[in-house]
């Protein structure tokens, strides 16, 4: 019974958030995503994961070093989930480079084309598994 209820209802994140990419900066220094207070917004903005802010969730070129990058606000582990989903661009944290607590970056050959917050004003569901 519970693998059809997971086949008819669909698996469940840890937690999901739909974010409306903001735009800012000029190249090499653009920035795709949101930032609280600075661009972009967040459907609830807290972690369910963690149980507080999400700061920031965007990619930038970064100086030309593109990466995209996750912040917790209140110091949270680098533990609680093992994938991030924007769209179709899966990040694995493990693979993320994880500055103890304050955020994860991953480096990333997408380009400002090609990056999975689209262009500004596009809505994407960010899943947390």
């Amino acid at each position: 019974m519970s693998g059809f209820l997971a086949a008819s209802f669909g698996a469940q994140h840890l937690d999901t958030q739909t974010v409306t990419t903001g735009a800012t900066g000029t190249g090499p220094n653009r920035f795709r995503g949101y930032s609280n207070g600075s661009y972009g917004s967040i459907s609830s903005g807290t972690s369910a994961i963690y149980g507080a802010t999400i700061s920031d969730l965007y990619w930038t070129e970064n100086g030309g070093s593109a990466q995209y990058v996750l912040q917790i606000a209140s110091s949270p582990p680098n533990s609680g989930w093992a994938t991030m989903t924007i769209g179709t661009t899966v990040l694995s944290r493990a693979a993320a480079t994880f500055t103890a607590g304050s955020f994860w970056t991953w480096n990333t050959s997408d380009t400002v084309a090609s990056q999975a917050f689209g262009a500004a004003a596009s809505v994407h569901s960010v899943y947390f598994d």
